[in-house]
């Protein structure tokens, strides 16, 4: 169930995420429980949902499409391509719209200054705020940059059409950014041609603009988790416990019936740690059907626009032409993003697998027996939390399954290749 319960930013400025372009981007908006009303509803919500309505009967005329061209393969493809891209992004938008408050929560618990141990080395907090804001920047011009290739195609290519036979009459259409099929005449549609094309652009836009958000939330909140954990481990590591009893030596009768600072910092430490854990823990539940939906998505789209690229070679279109380098430009993008997922998602996981070690480095050994109890309490609950993005039972989100999905990339287009060799 979401929480209504909305924790108030102490400073934006000093959150891991980059707020300020979440804040350009209108996301931050969506999050935010003290953006404008209208009616009792957020206002940036409800546009939202207009984005998404505009999304879905996308799809519904995508799907029609189809229909209409059964019998090119090449189309048939580029229309399952869209019709995918389209409803992640619609579902991308209505995780998000569903699970607002618990997000924002997240999002208000990744200050620099949010962990309650006074100790931390600052400067890896640091290095984790300047590396999420640069993978946000790297994300929107990711998607930015796409988004312009396709839109812009259709200006320079003019003399690609797209043949619709209806009652032994071929017509044709000029190329556009998505080649919605419109029940007007060729004619006419050529003649209104950037009407259509900017109809298409914004459709383009707005799928661009949910992607983007999205993907820009998720791997800055993985960047934080992964510095956080690092920043704890880090002072794991350095842990003296016995500077208590150096401090203490001339007062040890008055301090015996107090807890030691060093007792009490070595607990805030865990308690930094949980947090973060269940931080994790939050999002994770949050994210895991789109990420999941996300890496099957675009893994077959990459597998599809392949095919596409391929066989409009053995037709005997260059690979330099306009409409291939289109097809290049998506799947190297598509490509890219399934890698930074699955690096950063290793990347918190070999982190948080290497909290035991840290734990195991500091000076415990001269410590009481209360601290020792206490040390193997902490390593004892970070060996229980097998906290993972799971794919199946045994099969995680990590480094390897992007190696995977490309070695299966190739291996069916090596098949394809093949196939069209034998044919030509």
């Amino acid at each position: 169930m979401v929480t209504r319960t909305n924790i108030e930013p102490k400073n934006e400025d000093d959150c891991m995420i980059n707020l300020r372009l979440m804040k350009k981007t209108g996301f931050y908006q969506i999050l935010d429980p003290r953006s404008q009303k209208v009616f009792g509803h957020n206002v940036f919500q409800c546009v939202s949902v207009v984005q998404m309505t505009i999304l879905l009967s996308a799809a519904v005329i995508f799907i029609l499409n189809i229909y209409y061209f059964l019998d090119d393969i090449n189309i048939v493809m580029m229309y399952l391509h869209v019709v995918t891209s389209d409803v992640l992004s619609v579902l991308k938008l209505y995780c998000i719209l569903q699970n607002a408050d618990t997000i924002w929560n997240c999002v208000m618990q990744t200050s620099v200054d949010d962990l309650s141990y006074g100790y931390h080395d600052r400067r890896t907090l640091e290095d984790g705020r300047l590396k999420s804001k640069s993978y946000s920047i790297l994300i929107i011009f990711m998607w930015i940059n796409l988004v312009i290739f396709w839109g812009m195609a259709p200006l320079f290519v003019t003399n690609y059409f797209l043949n619709v036979e209806d009652n032994d009459r071929i017509y044709r259409y000029r190329f556009n950014v998505l080649n919605f099929s419109f029940p007007a005449t060729d004619q006419f549609y050529n003649d209104n041609f950037m009407i259509y094309y900017s109809m298409e652009f914004v459709t383009l836009a707005l799928w661009g603009h949910s992607t983007m958000n999205f993907d820009v939330l998720l791997l800055s909140m993985i960047i934080t988790f992964k510095y956080q954990l690092k920043t704890i481990a880090n002072s794991f590591s350095a842990f003296d416990f016995t500077h208590d009893d150096f401090k203490n030596n001339r007062t040890q009768i008055v301090q015996r019936h107090k807890e030691s600072e060093s007792m009490s910092d070595f607990k805030k430490l865990i308690y930094d740690h949980q947090r973060v854990i269940e931080n994790m823990r939050k999002i994770y539940r949050v994210f895991r059907p789109v990420v999941l939906s996300q890496l099957a998505t675009e893994s077959f789209i990459i597998m599809i626009l392949s095919c596409i690229a391929m066989m409009n070679y053995f037709n005997g279109m260059s690979l330099l032409s306009a409409m291939n380098l289109r097809l290049f430009a998506a799947i190297s993008t598509f490509s890219l993003h399934i890698f930074v997922t699955c690096y950063l998602f290793d990347d918190v996981n070999e982190q948080k697998d290497s909290m035991n070690l840290a734990l195991y480095s500091s000076d415990w050994t001269p410590s009481n027996l209360q601290h020792k109890v206490l040390l193997l309490h902490a390593m004892r609950m970070n060996n229980a939390e097998n906290l993972r993005l799971q794919v199946t039972k045994n099969r995680v989100v990590n480094f390897k399954m992007f190696t995977d999905i490309m070695r299966t990339t190739y291996s069916i287009l090596s098949v394809l290749e093949k196939m069209c060799a034998n044919k030509a």
